[in-house]
């Protein structure tokens, strides 16, 4: 498989640079607990997320929560009252080890400091991760350059602010899911005719609001799972039948290549399965 020279330089790039956190270490063999928190092009990772995790060997897996908000942004969900904040109440009690979140454009966003203040303060071991999504693409412009160029700096200003927070800890704990990078290396493989059966980026979603379709919620399922368990998910069969086989283990390719590429992704695998 031919990956994008943008993913290779940054891993390159990552090699003598990253540690694994602590969290991941004291944590990747039982399972973690995972708080889904987040909009519609985020919130079904849930369910996939434990069935590889499950499938991985980490069976103490689990879903202690989610919060969802059609079209949010952190900052909405953080101002929700108490009542109907089941987030707030659950990093209070410390009972969450990865608390997801899913910004929209409109970034660096307060709710984002909030929740990773929050949810600090009652476990110093916690993970918040973000996702980095694709709002900022339209299909008016169905060009993966395009879109590559518009995403750089939402990227840029999502690591900004990720970085001033573990700055304020002393401690990295705030990271980036590339979904979106990810994305966007699966449509050049798609535009280059190596994705088998799948000829157009409109496939890649359910509507013109660019919802995921069956193959991108994969994708973005397996790069949810390798920046939890810093594991490469090639192999992982506990999603066989949403696409075919030899489509799935691309996407698990690509997922892993994007994970270990990004500099605010936690990732870097001693060996890979590439």
């Amino acid at each position: 498989m031919i990956l994008p020279r943008t993913l290779f330089l940054a891993l390159a790039a990552l090699a003598s640079v990253c540690v694994l956190p602590l969290a991941v270490q004291a944590n990747s063999t039982d399972g973690v607990r995972v708080f889904v928190c987040g909009h519609s092009f985020h919130q079904f990772i849930d369910q996939p997320l434990e069935a590889l995790a499950i499938e991985a060997g980490h069976a103490g897996h689990r879903t202690v929560g989610k919060l969802f908000i059609g079209g949010s942004r952190p900052i909405q969900i953080w101002d929700l009252p108490d009542e109907k904040n089941t987030a707030k109440s659950i990093l209070r009690a410390g009972g969450v080890d990865v608390f997801t979140l899913s910004p929209h454009e409109e970034v660096p966003d307060r709710g984002i400091d909030l929740y990773a203040d929050l949810a600090f303060e009652h476990n110093p071991a916690v993970r918040v991760l973000l996702q980095v999504s694709w709002s900022q693409m339209t299909m008016e412009h169905p060009d993966p350059e395009f879109w590559r160029q518009r995403a750089e700096d939402y990227m840029a200003r999502l690591r900004t602010q990720a970085r001033s927070i573990n700055a304020r800890y002393g401690r990295d704990f705030v990271y980036l899911v590339p979904a979106g990078p990810a994305l966007l290396a699966l449509w050049e493989q798609i535009q280059a005719g190596k994705i088998p059966g799948v000829t157009d980026v409109q496939s890649l979603f359910s509507d013109k609001a660019l919802h995921p379709s069956p193959i991108l919620k994969n994708l973005i399922s397996y790069c949810w799972f390798a920046a939890v368990y810093h594991e490469s998910p090639v192999g992982l069969k506990a999603l066989d039948g949403q696409v075919p086989a030899n489509v799935d283990r691309v996407l698990q390719q690509i997922a892993w290549a994007a994970v270990t590429a990004e500099p605010m992704g936690g990732v870097f695998p001693p060996t890979s399965k590439l």
